[in-house]
């Protein structure tokens, strides 16, 4: 799973200032691209001591400029002008940003702008506490939240950074390394200017002419060398799969707010996040990624962000599939729609911004994700790669939505994408889909024939979907593979084979976005946190340290999730028989009269321990978590912790939604058992022979084979 993904991912503006780019570039040269920049050259001075900023900023009008042109900049600097007259004409009343018009005689000109002042730390971004702006004794994060240079409306920007900070501190922005990192250079468009500064300890090799680079809070060598191990694996993989990797540098950058966010040719993770050991093959390559997907070719919003999408598809999708785990991780992905988004709490794809909770994930990455994974399937790889390398060049530093992609792959590839049709971008909801008829006959001339008939049952109009199916057979050879394609409610189809069908298996790889049955839905926390309401039930004679814990996880799940109630186990005569449990605490008086209901799929629940395959977690020593694996229920779960532990737990088990038995150790506490739990047998499978040859194996190779890149995950 990526980490960053489920809750601190920013996209490169995010949190920058509403503004539209009106970019006509011409695809391809560099040097056009910067002439229709405007261009700053910046001498900074950093006093941390005193949070100030001074700024000489000498900008470039671009000869495409008019003569008259407004910027906003930050309510604590007072510009001064050479080379132009400037007008305040909004004082912006409360907000934190003032707008100027600044006139000169012709275009292109150059004009000199100098300021100072505080930089405030008004507010602080949700999640993780990160101020918009932060210059103190510890470091410096800057962008254009901050409005710390002149931010000029409807133009992008290329920039000289030159920085002036205290001795002992390294300073950071996107684009080139120059004069030990004093100097910062960039030619290709940007949208925003980053300034990060601070006493880090920097690690640093060159790779095919490319900087890669890891700035750390405190020396440790070891996670520095464990990221230039692999950074260089994924820039490769991308420069083959897209086009080459658009940025002299790529840096990992670490944070001391748990961040997990995505800029021009660097990425800010934070301290905890950083060391997660998954980080490396997930959110890493999910991170360098954005480079091309949202920081190389820009996302038009009123046409929909496609990049999270994208990404998730190209990264952490594409490590899973070549680690034999593509079909795990989709259903996981629709695990996650049906858990959070479902039954009326989805969006239209095209209405999405960015994350802000579980809904909009399971949209935005999860329904994104999939349909880029059905394009595949309509186009085959060697299409669909050529498409993402046509998109890349027509739109590269340019704004794109998800009709502008759509046009791209079938330019390239010559037919409609009906995967990226408007029903899947305008309208919420998923298809359902229900196996109406399954048989099969011999045929007259000695052979076998399959009839079949697959329906959407969703309440909505059907969708537009090509379901593949897999037919084994019963003398044990290879299976084959068909298509069943809707142009409505239903699909029906007569195949003829020569050998005897054994079994029918509808998306056995759950390759199409679809509403998953209760039955294809193994038991999981992701399930228990998208019930329509979850019960937490603490134990009343706890310890009272305990007991304070359970209702500080309480409290952290409110916040979380709007369907939480809390109730203490003495207050209830009987549990609900149609809402989610949580057994909280193993002196839970509900706990003996329920472990018959944790029993089977390989585990045992008494009152001092979980047994997992015979393997003992005592209750002193371990945190736990189990789950009644019988779906036909409502769910019901247990978490039996050490009371220094639960804090931890309060944070980490929303992390772990597509697991069901999770076991961690110690304060912190970490995990040293996550395991899914089966899932009942699927309605969409039908045996038609005497024997069952059990599930079909994957259908195709990973994409990352296509590009012959080989990847390492050790």
């Amino acid at each position: 799973m990526s980490f960053l993904c489920r809750g601190f991912r920013r996209t490169r503006a995010q949190f920058a200032l509403t503004v539209v780019l009106a970019l006509a570039f011409a695809a391809g040269h560099a040097p056009a691209f910067a002439a229709e920049s405007v261009h700053h050259r910046l001498q900074v001075a950093l006093e941390p001591g005193v949070g100030r900023i001074s700024v000489e900023d000498t900008v470039t009008l671009p000869a495409t400029s008019s003569t008259s042109v407004r910027f906003s900049l930050a309510r604590a600097f007072e510009p001064r002008v050479q080379g132009g007259r400037l007008t305040l004409v909004d004082e912006g009343g409360p907000r934190r940003f003032r707008t100027y018009r600044l006139d000169v005689d012709e275009v292109p000109a150059q004009i000199n702008l100098t300021y100072a002042g505080p930089v405030a730390e008004t507010m602080r971004r949700a999640g993780h506490g990160m101020p918009l702006a932060v210059l103190d004794d510890r470091g410096a994060y800057l962008d254009a939240a901050a409005g710390w240079y002149p931010r000029f409306e409807q133009r992008s920007m290329t920039f000289d950074l030159h920085v002036e900070a205290p001795a002992g501190w390294l300073t950071l922005s996107q684009g080139e390394r120059l004069e030990q990192g004093r100097h910062w250079r960039t030619r290709v468009p940007q949208d925003d200017i980053y300034l990060l500064a601070g006493p880090f300890e920097r690690y640093a090799r060159s790779h095919r002419g490319y900087e890669l680079s890891v700035y750390l809070l405190a020396p440790d060598a070891g996670t520095a060398q464990s990221y230039l191990d692999v950074m260089g694996q994924y820039v490769d993989l991308y420069s083959a799969l897209i086009a080459e990797y658009p940025y002299p540098k790529f840096a990992v950058v670490e944070n001391r707010w748990q961040t997990g966010y995505g800029m021009p040719s660097f990425t800010l993770l934070g301290s905890r996040v950083l060391r997660l050991p998954f980080i490396l093959h997930s959110s890493l390559p999910h991170e360098i990624l954005h480079n091309w997907w949202g920081n190389g070719v820009y996302v038009d919003y009123q046409g929909g962000n496609w990049s999270e999408g994208l990404t998730a598809y190209l990264a952490d999708h594409l490590i899973r599939e070549a680690q034999g785990e593509g079909a795990r991780y989709r259903r996981q992905a629709l695990e996650r729609y049906a858990n959070f988004a479902a039954e009326g709490r989805d969006f239209p794809l095209r209405a999405f911004r960015g994350r802000h909770d579980d809904a909009s994930q399971a949209v935005g990455y999860g329904k994104a994700m999939m349909l880029f994974h059905m394009t595949r399937g309509e186009l085959g790889d060697a299409a669909f790669v050529a498409g993402l390398k046509a998109f890349w060049e027509a739109f590269r530093y340019q704004q794109a939505g998800f009709a502008d992609l759509r046009g791209m792959f079938e330019q390239t590839a010559g037919t409609a994408v009906h995967a990226l049709a408007d029903a899947w971008l305008d309208r919420p909801g998923a298809p359902r889909l229900v196996l109406e008829d399954a048989a099969r006959d011999r045929s007259a001339d000695g052979g076998w024939v399959i009839r079949l008939r697959l329906r959407q049952a969703q309440a909505g109009a059907p969708f537009p979907l090509r379901v593949p199916v897999a037919v084994q057979f019963a003398d044990g050879q290879a299976p084959q593979w068909r298509h069943l394609v809707f142009d409505g409610r239903e699909a029906h189809a007569q195949w003829r084979f020569e050998r005897e069908p054994a079994r029918l298996d509808v998306d056995p790889g759950y390759e199409v976005f679809r509403l998953l049955d209760d039955a294809e839905r193994p038991a999981s926390l992701g399930r228990m946190f998208g019930a329509r309401v979850q019960l937490l039930v603490l134990p009343a004679d706890a310890p009272a340290g305990e007991l304070a814990a359970w209702r500080g996880l309480a409290e952290a799940w409110e916040r979380r999730y709007d369907n939480v109630r809390v109730r203490l186990d003495r207050e209830l005569d009987r549990l609900p028989e149609d809402e989610a449990v949580w057994l909280l605490g193993w002196d839970n008086r509900w706990l003996a009269r329920l472990t018959h209901r944790f029993a089977g799929v390989g585990q045992e629940v008494d009152a001092r321990a979980l047994t997992v395959a015979g393997e003992r977690f005592p209750r002193g020593d371990y945190a736990v978590v189990a789950l009644d694996s019988d779906t036909r229920r409502a769910p019901l779960g247990f978490v039996g912790a050490p009371a220094q532990a639960v804090p931890g737990l309060a944070r980490k088990l929303p992390h772990y939604g597509n697991y069901g038995r999770p076991v961690f150790r110690g304060q912190a506490p970490d995990n040293v058992l996550r395991q899914d739990l089966p899932a009942a047998h699927s309605p969409l499978t039908r045996v038609l022979g005497s024997e069952d040859p059990g599930p079909p194996g994957q259908r195709s190779g990973p994409l990352s084979a296509l590009v012959g890149v080989p990847l390492r995950f050790d």
